[in-house]
C-alpha cells in the first residue's frame, strides 16, 4: 500500500525532532516541513498534461530556496551531485519498468537504498546529504514523468510511492547521522568518566 511508509517515518521523524533533538531552529524547522509534507500528501495539482502532488512542488521549492544559500562552488558541486541522483532514479525506475526481473526486493526500498548510497558517497554531512537527495530525487521523477508522458503512461509526479521513498531515504540518512554523531557523544561521556575519576 503506497504511502503507509511515508505517514510512518514521517511521524516517527517528527516524535524525534519535537522531542528529542536539542532545541533549536533546525530542530523547529524540520518539525514544521515533516507536517507540512503530510498535510499536502492528499492534494494534486495537474498543470499542463502532468498531475502532481502538492507536497512534490512543496519539497522543490523548499530545496531550490535553500540550495540557491550555497556559494558558487558549492552550488556547482550540488548541480553535478543531485544530477547524478537524478540518472540513477530515472535508470532505476526505467529498469523496473521495462526490466522488472532486476529488481528482486520491494522497488521502494532498494531505490531508496541505491539514492541513500550515491548520496553519502557525494557529501558527508546530513544537510546538504538530504538537500542533494530531495532535489536529485525530484528531477529524476520529472524525468520519468517527462518519458512515461512520450508513451501515454499515466504517472502522478510526487505519488505516494514517491514520498514512500522519500522518507525510507531521510530515515537512514538520519540514522547514520545518529549513529556518527553518539560515537562523539560516547567518547566525550567517556573522557568526562575519566577526569572525574583522576579527580576522585
Amino acid at each position: 500500500m503506497d504511502g503507509i511508509y511515508f505517514y510512518w517515518f514521517s511521524w516517527i521523524l517528527w516524535v524525534i525532532y519535537t522531542f528529542l533533538m536539542k532545541k533549536d531552529k533546525v530542530r523547529t524547522l524540520f518539525a514544521v516541513i515533516l507536517l507540512i509534507l503530510i498535510m499536502l500528501s492528499i492534494y494534486e495539482a495537474t498543470i499542463g498534461s502532468f498531475q502532481l502532488t502538492l507536497s512534490y512542488l512543496f519539497i522543490l521549492v523548499m530545496a531550490f530556496y535553500f540550495v540557491s544559500l550555497k556559494t558558487r562552488w558549492k552550488l556547482i558541486y550540488m548541480l553535478i551531485g543531485s544530477t547524478i541522483v537524478t540518472f540513477a532514479y530515472v535508470s532505476f525506475q526505467l529498469l523496473a519498468l521495462f526490466d522488472p526481473v532486476w529488481v528482486f526486493l520491494n522497488p521502494t526500498w532498494m531505490l531508496a537504498i541505491i539514492l541513500t548510497i550515491i548520496t553519502c558517497m557525494l557529501y558527508h554531512d546530513f544537510y546538504s546529504r538530504l538537500l542533494c537527495f530531495m532535489i536529485g530525487s525530484c528531477q529524476g521523477d520529472f524525468l520519468y514523468a517527462l518519458i512515461l508522458n512520450d508513451f501515454s503512461f499515466p504517472h502522478v509526479i510526487g505519488s505516494l510511492a514517491f514520498l514512500d521513498m522519500l522518507l525510507i531515504s531521510w530515515a537512514l540518512m538520519f540514522g547514520l547521522f545518529v549513529l556518527k554523531n553518539a560515537s562523539i557523544y560516547v567518547d566525550l561521556f567517556a573522557q568526562k568518566a575519566v577526569k572525574e575519576t583522576k579527580q576522585s
